[in-house]
């Protein structure tokens, strides 16, 4: 789906800037704030949420007493991690940001209209009608073209 207006920032880019602050553990559950509204993350997500939150160390020796709480820190102080380099360790583990972003905008896109997708996501309407097309299936016009034949 890339090449068809899409938000222009990678997905990494988004994830390395993510701070403790938006990481809420309520003891039964954990949730991340990416938004108005705080998403519930599911296990394992949630522990391995926790453990970033509690793992504040990295390789400065000192940090400054104005740093964000990455977290995905930086080997240098005050920094994030590189989005590249978060990219490398998740495909490294088995993770393909950009297959996992279109998973899920693939699952949005089926469950709501291409003008609500847009406006949510802050898509361009002509993507999210791709967008609505993709997750639709083939649509009529593949329908069309089946029965020609």
């Amino acid at each position: 789906m890339e090449g068809r207006g899409e938000c222009p920032e990678r997905p990494t880019s988004r994830i390395a800037r993510l701070t403790t602050d938006q990481v809420s553990d309520h003891g039964d559950k954990v949730t991340l704030r990416l938004g108005r509204e705080p998403v519930e993350l599911p296990p394992p997500l949630d522990g391995l949420a926790r453990q970033l939150v509690q793992r504040r160390h990295g390789r400065a020796v000192t940090a400054p007493t104005e740093e964000p709480a990455w977290l995905f820190h930086s080997i240098y102080p005050g920094q994030p991690i590189d989005p590249h380099r978060l990219g490398r360790r998740l495909k490294a583990i088995g993770i393909s940001p950009r297959v996992t972003r279109n998973a899920a905008l693939m699952d949005i896109a089926s469950e709501l209209p291409a003008y609500v997708f847009s406006r949510l996501l802050g898509f361009h309407q002509s993507t999210a009608d791709n967008w609505d097309t993709e997750a639709s299936g083939f649509g009529a016009e593949y329908a069309a073209d089946l029965s020609r034949r």
